[in-house]
């Protein structure tokens, strides 16, 4: 549904943003009230105002738009006045792609692969080695995660390499799950992975962690691309680790999202930049919520996109913005300090407070030998936890619990395991309460 958040004001950016975002998050507001069904009702900003000032007043009447909304409102409440979407559809400009998010969360999109495309462009522009690698003009890219999270491209089963290039794209993988991995599944992409030689490999981290791993039992050393691109779910420090130890490669993270784009680059110091060309950033801070100061959801407009046109759009995620000045010296944007992760996947200490996945997986950052984690949330103060090893060294279960003791306020029962399966959805889901629904409390 839609809803209003009449006692949480967005957070300004600390930074300034240039009047050309100005200029276009007003126009997509006007496109927006003015021809979109899905808005009709609202009233668009004052076009002869000053754009940031008319900007701001206009899309404070916009709602927060849930993906509830987004998924009752496709396709035909998204079309703007005067497109035909059948003639859209005909002729390539539009597709339909599915997201790929857990079963209560998947939405369909209208998806416009040329703003894909350039605003993608310019979010690798943020970084300076995937500036370099993405505008060589014969820039390649492999793509390692779940095959049913691919856009609209779907490779399960056992596909010759050829069938899996899409233009200047290899998909390597076709298991929905890493444990199904073969010993020859992992050496025929690793031997893809050389003879395409891209110059960046797009990777669920979870999925390179593990298929890192799998390079190291075997004693075969990687292809190392120009650069590793982390997306499509939370960056374990656990995973980073994995991969760091196998691919010679520096390792960049990406924040974005089928429906929204690409709308944060992390630089060279570590931070996240606004890819602020392409969409409009909105945090609404939690401070109220025991556990959250400084945490804030994160809402998206999308620009300049001629037809998914999505305000103020609840992206799920939560993070933490940047206090101070990027050592990067970019100062164009909003700059998050971290990604907290889902607000679906809070868990409550025993004394109230709110933990994010990132708190967690923080607290476990440092396990040698650890390779997965998942923690489950069965009561007020009931957790289970799972390890999963990586097999270079035994992995203490009691010694890790006590490692969030004094986050959790009780040590969870914890195992070593020798599989964590992934979710429907082909992802993994670090955290989870189980017995209430934190994401409601957080949106409240």
């Amino acid at each position: 549904m839609l809803r209003h958040a009449p006692d949480l004001s967005p957070r300004r950016p600390a930074l300034q943003l240039p009047a050309t975002h100005w200029l276009a998050l007003r126009e997509t507001l006007a496109h927006c009230a003015g021809r979109v069904p899905l808005y009709r009702g609202v009233v668009g900003p004052d076009r002869d105002a000053d754009a940031e000032p008319a900007a701001r007043e206009a899309l404070a009447r916009f709602l927060v738009l849930s993906k509830d909304a987004l998924r009752k409102a496709f396709p035909h409440r998204l079309v703007p006045d005067g497109e035909s979407l059948a003639a859209a559809l005909k002729d390539g400009r539009i597709l339909f792609v599915g997201t790929s998010g857990t079963t209560g969360e998947r939405v369909q999109v209208l998806w416009d692969q040329i703003w894909w495309d350039t605003q993608e462009r310019d979010g690798f522009a943020l970084h300076p080695i995937s500036r370099r690698h993405t505008q060589a003009p014969d820039f390649r890219q492999a793509v390692l995660t779940t095959p049913v999270c691919s856009g609209n491209l779907c490779h399960v089963g056992a596909l010759p390499m050829q069938e899996r290039i899409d233009g200047n794209v290899l998909f390597l993988n076709q298991a929905q799950d890493p444990a199904l991995w073969s010993e020859k599944d992992v050496m025929r992409m690793a031997d893809e992975l050389e003879a395409f030689a891209p110059h960046s490999l797009e990777a669920d981290p979870a999925y390179l962690a593990h298929f890192s791993v799998r390079l190291s039992r075997l004693g075969r050393e990687p292809f190392a691309p120009g650069f590793i691109d982390l997306s499509y779910e939370f960056p374990s420090r656990r995973h980073v680790a994995a991969i760091a130890k196998v691919f010679r490669a520096p390792i960049l993270d990406a924040y974005g999202s089928t429906e929204c784009g690409f709308p944060f680059m992390e630089c060279e110091h570590g931070r996240y930049h606004h890819n602020s060309a392409w969409s409009h950033a909105e945090l609404l801070p939690l401070d109220h919520l025991d556990g959250l100061r400084g945490v804030a959801r994160l809402l998206i407009t999308t620009l300049r996109n001629p037809w998914l046109n999505l305000v103020r759009f609840d992206t799920g995620d939560l993070v933490r913005e940047a206090q101070d000045a990027c050592a990067c010296g970019r100062d164009d944007g909003l700059v998050l300090a971290s990604l907290e992760g889902r607000v679906s996947d809070l868990v409550r200490a025993t004394d109230g407070r709110l933990v994010t996945v990132r708190s967690v997986d923080r607290a476990l950052a440092d396990v040698d030998g650890l390779l997965h984690w998942r923690l489950r949330q069965h009561g007020a103060t009931s957790f289970e936890l799972d390890l999963l090893g990586d097999g270079s060294r035994n992995v203490a279960a009691e010694h890790v619990a006590a490692m969030l003791t004094g986050l959790l306020g009780v040590a969870p029962r914890a195992r070593v395991v020798s599989n964590l399966p992934v979710e429907a959805s082909g992802k993994y889901r670090l955290c989870a309460a189980l017995h209430e629904d934190l994401a409601g409390v957080a949106r409240a």
